[in-house]
């Protein structure tokens, strides 16, 4: 599931499905421009922001942390790789009790292997982050460097690849207490009665000596005394390594999850309920109000291909210069000479171009008329043109 979700977090800007482009201040959907100017389009995005973790907090709990997050994905990746390669019990994180590595297996080919697994998993996974702002084919460009005005994005992801390393290497779960912005709203806001772990008491005789539990917990607590300043995620390992061990004895585990602290079976009610009516109100309208703005964005100008952007340059280059006695008459301020400028530009563009010919003809006759009208208007009653 965790995988599953980081490939769907790349494939999202990489098919074009949704990207931003900071240089309009806009949204790209599918092709389609979503300008940020749109008030019910910004006010919409804010309430969906600040409203969809909250109604998570108090229903599915740290659900996301343990089935769905990336972060959750590489470091229990990172940790299995680690004790592979330097011992079932190493430990290289930043949190632990300092490092910790088989004698056995402190080599520098297992220390080599583990920090190229590392920088590869780096160099990918920091591509992600530039797919939403540039196109597939930019990113190659610039993690290429095949194209040298894209020097600051190149370095850029550099910097960026070595923030995913360090992360990956040593920090690991250590983000996710003390620097993850979803778990600081989930103790602020999160609820006992939100989705949880929850150890049968009434049992506990039958564990009074089993740790089996706590020894595959990924974040390293006892999932029978789960404090609520504990980092849980809601991941269900224990669950499942209870239920394990109980199955030889044909019994149920004691670990198991519930909605509510009353043990509530009628899991959607309770969903409901505890998600808050008022919240739900506003999420509804915040997604209305952006589905409205998205909805209202006003049609873009068509797209002159560059092909016709140069023919028309060149036409327009071509006539300054075959009209351009008629030009410095109009420079004069002489009001015939401009009109009869307008009618040779008209005609010249005829020339070079007759596909939009009625128009031009139309231009150059109405100039000529005027400029004939300037004439005699300028020589006096009785005059011949």
């Amino acid at each position: 599931m965790q995988l599953a979700t980081l490939i769907l977090i790349a494939l999202i800007p990489a098919t074009g499905l949704f990207r931003i482009d900071l240089a309009s201040a806009s949204f790209s959907m599918l092709g389609h421009q979503v300008w940020w100017a749109s008030f019910s389009l910004i006010t919409g995005l804010t309430l969906i922001i600040a409203l969809a973790p909250v109604i998570t907090y108090k229903t599915i709990g740290t659900l996301w942390c343990g089935w769905a997050c990336p972060q959750n994905l590489l470091s229990e990746w990172a940790n299995n790789l680690t004790h592979k390669l330097l011992g079932k019990r190493a430990n290289v994180e930043v949190d632990g009790e300092g490092l910790i590595v088989a004698k056995a297996k402190n080599r520098f080919l297992n220390w080599a292997i583990l920090g190229a697994s590392f920088l590869a998993a780096s160099i990918v996974l920091s591509l992600i982050p530039f797919l939403f702002f540039y196109t597939p084919k930019e990113t190659w460009e610039i993690v290429t460097l095949s194209d040298r005005e894209k020097l600051s994005p190149f370095l850029l992801y550099l910097f960026s690849v070595g923030l995913i390393f360090i992360d990956i290497a040593a920090v690991r779960y250590f983000f996710c207490d003390y620097a993850c912005f979803y778990r600081m709203g989930q103790r602020m806001f999160g609820t006992k009665d939100a989705l949880h772990v929850a150890y049968d008491e009434s049992r506990s005789a039958d564990c009074a000596k089993c740790n089996y539990c706590s020894t595959v917990c990924i974040t390293k607590i006892q999932p029978t005394k789960i404090a609520p300043h504990d980092i849980c995620i809601n991941c269900g390992e224990c669950i499942d390594a209870c239920d394990r061990l109980h199955q030889k004895k044909e019994t149920k585990g004691l670990l198991e999850f519930e909605f509510d602290a009353q043990g509530s079976r009628n899991k959607t009610l309770t969903v409901l309920k505890r998600a808050n009516l008022s919240i739900i109100l506003l999420l509804a309208g915040g997604i209305a109000l952006t589905a409205w703005g998205i909805a209202t964005q006003p049609k873009p100008e068509a797209k002159i291909p560059l092909a016709a952007l140069l023919k028309a340059q060149e036409i327009e280059k071509a006539c300054s210069v075959q009209c351009s006695k008629e030009e410095d008459v109009c420079k004069k301020r002489n009001l015939e000479g401009c009109y009869r400028a307008a009618a040779c530009r008209c005609a010249c563009k005829l020339e070079h171009d007759p596909s939009d010919s009625g128009e031009l003809r139309q231009c150059v006759a109405r100039n000529l008329e005027h400029a004939e009208a300037e004439h005699r208007k300028a020589a006096g009653p009785g005059a011949h043109p």
